[in-house]
């Protein structure tokens, strides 16, 4: 049987993209020439202190994952960049994103099949359960909210039109993104749904 030396989790679901605190959260971050004392009350601006700091840690840990490259670029590029960037963190953060994009959202679009469904993701969900018994372990409401969570991040990153048509978009990424995530995890350019010919053509 195939093996995994990294697990699943569902923290993810704790924040979506939260695309416009993320950007901020970088902004604050190249302004303070750092993220160590950044307050989580004045980066999220939300009155809910307990909210803030869970959404925070996060936004931080996808933040972190990046690399100075691609931190330095998030405050530059135009917002179908930085969503693109954004994106990036989320797959960096959580493998089980990241699986599902390449492994299902991607192979249907190369198929020509634009079409997403809750089948499509409990399929994905059921056949990894062997490979991450971890995910046995978290409750159906648990479950179902990764799950709902899973179709919003797909439709604020701009890889599907929404979560109730679940049609996948086709997507520009411009050269300095396919630059910066080339020169860090070449594969993770799958998550923009480049066929390999095209992401093999970029980064030789």
């Amino acid at each position: 049987m195939e093996s995994s030396n990294y697990t699943y989790g569902f923290s993810f679901t704790a924040a979506s993209m939260k695309f416009h605190d993320f950007v901020r959260l970088a902004r604050f971050a190249e302004a303070e020439n750092g993220e160590t004392d950044l307050d989580p009350d004045v980066v999220m601006r939300r009155s809910n202190t307990r909210t803030n700091q869970r959404e925070f840690r996060e936004l931080l840990k996808r933040f972190q994952l990046l690399t100075p490259a691609q931190r330095a670029l998030l405050t530059q590029v135009d917002p179908a960049g930085q969503k693109q960037l954004a994106l990036l963190g989320i797959c960096k953060a959580y493998a089980f994103i990241r699986d599902f994009i390449i492994e299902v959202v991607r192979e249907k679009y190369l198929a020509l099949d634009y079409l997403l469904t809750d089948a499509d993701w409990q399929s994905f969900f059921n056949r990894k359960l062997d490979l991450h018994p971890e995910l046995e372990d978290f409750s159906l409401s648990t479950i179902k909210k990764a799950r709902q969570v899973s179709w919003k991040i797909l439709e604020q990153a701009g890889l599907m039109e929404s979560t109730q048509q679940r049609r996948i978009l086709h997507q520009f990424v411009a050269a300095p993104i396919i630059r910066v995530v080339g020169e860090d995890q070449p594969d993770l350019l799958k998550i923009f749904l480049l066929p390999e010919q095209e992401i093999n053509a970029w980064v030789a």
